[in-house]
C-alpha cells in the first residue's frame, strides 16, 4: 500500500521526465475522471438545481415570517395582518416541504446518467419516442401542465420574502425602468435556454407575470405599507414591489424550467 501510495503520488513527476508507464497510466486516469464527471454532470446540475431552490425558498419564508410575528407585536392580531400572514405562512411551508421532498428524492432516486427515454407501445425499431397529445388550446395547456401549481407557489413565496426583508429598489424611476425592460429580455433569453418547449416557457412567463404584478401591488400595499397611488404610478419602479416582482419572476420561471 505504502508503495503505490507513493508511485501515485510521484506519477506526475515521473510523466513529466518522460516516463512512458506513468504518462499512461496518467493519461487513462485523467480520461477515467472525465467519464465519470461527465456521467455524473446530469445529477449534480440537477441536485445543485433543487438545493439552490431550497435554500431560496427558505431563506424568503424566515424573512416574512419575522416580518409577520413583527407585525403581530405591533399592530396585533388586525384581519389584514391574519390574513396575508396565514396565507404567506401555508404557501411557504408548502415550498418549503416539496423543495427538501425533491431534493432528498434526487439522493435516494437519481436519474440513470444516458438513460433512454420511452419509447412508443408496438415500436418495433424502438426509434419513436412517446409524447404527450398536443393541446389543442392554451387554456388546455394550461390545465395539463402539472408543473403551473409549483410555479405560482415558488412566485408567491418568492414575492412575499422580497417585500419581508430589506432589499435594493432602483435609485429613480429611469433606471428602474431600464433594470425592468433588461430583466424581461433576460428572461425571455432564460426561457429560450432552459425550457425544452419555448411554448411552455412562454405560457409560464405569461401567467407568473399577470399574476405577479397583481400580487406585488397587493403585497406592496397591505403588506409592504405603500400606498395605492406609489403602487399605480411610474414611482411603483422604484418600490420594493417592482423588486419582489421580478424576484418572483426569476425564481418561478428557475423553478419551472426543464
Amino acid at each position: 500500500m505504502g508503495f503505490m501510495a507513493e508511485s501515485a503520488v510521484n506519477l506526475p513527476k515521473e510523466a513529466l521526465a518522460g516516463n512512458v508507464f506513468a504518462v499512461s497510466i496518467l493519461l487513462i486516469a485523467v480520461y477515467i475522471s472525465i467519464v465519470v464527471v461527465n456521467k455524473l454532470t446530469e445529477f449534480i446540475v440537477l441536485f445543485l438545481r433543487r438545493v439552490i431552490l431550497l435554500v431560496i425558498v427558505t431563506l424568503a419564508l424566515y424573512q416574512f415570517t419575522l416580518m409577520f410575528l413583527d407585525k403581530l407585536s405591533v399592530e396585533g392580531a388586525t384581519v389584514d395582518t391574519l390574513l396575508f400572514g396565514g396565507a404567506g405562512l401555508l404557501v411557504g411551508l408548502a415550498a418549503v416541504i416539496f423543495s427538501a421532498h425533491a431534493m432528498f428524492r434526487s439522493l435516494s432516486h437519481p436519474r440513470k446518467p444516458g438513460e433512454e427515454p420511452k419509447k412508443a407501445a408496438g415500436s418495433d425499431d424502438g426509434d419513436v419516442e412517446e409524447k404527450p397529445p398536443e393541446p389543442t388550446s392554451t387554456l388546455s395547456a394550461l390545465r395539463e401542465d402539472k408543473k403551473l401549481g409549483l410555479v405560482v407557489a415558488y412566485l408567491v413565496v418568492a414575492e412575499f420574502g422580497v417585500i419581508s426583508s430589506k432589499t435594493i429598489s432602483a435609485p429613480d424611476v429611469q433606471v428602474g425602468v431600464g433594470f425592468f425592460i433588461v430583466f424581461l429580455l433576460a428572461a425571455l433569453f432564460f426561457i429560450s435556454q432552459s425550457y425544452s418547449s419555448m411554448g411552455r416557457g412562454l405560457r409560464h412567463f405569461a401567467v407568473v407575470f399577470i399574476l405577479g404584478a397583481v400580487l406585488s401591488v397587493i403585497l406592496g400595499h397591505y403588506w409592504g405599507g405603500y400606498s395605492l397611488q406609489e403602487l399605480l404610478s411610474e414611482t411603483y419602479f422604484v418600490t420594493d414591489s417592482m423588486v419582489a416582482f421580478v424576484t418572483g419572476i426569476a425564481v418561478s420561471l428557475f423553478m419551472g424550467s426543464k
